[in-house]
């Protein structure tokens, strides 16, 4: 995706907020995307969405935008050891097109590939 002149992927964050976080915000209620935007300033990403969810295994997810995968692991790993979430995951996500074009790119070259059922054929 282009926002202004910079090429910017898509990334998906899902994460479970710990105890500590839920009674942190049970004892003072915080819209923690305000206070967490400057952090995803300074690894020069942008939210696009910042969802809470009712889901039993994950309770947080937000889309960013960011230049390469690790800008999104540095402050991934950064949020993961402060302790806040028991599970914190990102993902690279991929408009339509882009997909398309990745498997282009696998078919353009699937003649290189040759697997191990074929090898042990030829031997």
């Amino acid at each position: 995706m282009r926002l202004g002149v910079l090429e910017m992927n898509k990334y998906i964050i899902m994460g479970k907020n710990s105890q500590e976080t839920a009674a942190s915000m049970l004892n003072k209620p915080q819209n923690r995307r305000e206070v967490t935007d400057p952090l995803a300033k300074a690894f020069g990403a942008k939210f696009v969405e910042f969802l809470y969810l009712n889901h039993p295994e994950f309770d947080f997810m937000c889309v960013v935008m960011a230049k390469k995968d690790e800008d999104i692991a540095a402050v991934s790993n950064l949020i993961y050891a402060s302790g806040a979430f028991s599970t914190f995951n990102w993902y690279r996500a991929f408009e339509a097109e882009e997909w398309k074009n990745v498997y282009q790119l696998a078919s353009n070259n699937m003649a290189s590939y040759i697997s191990a059922k074929q090898k042990a054929q030829e031997d």
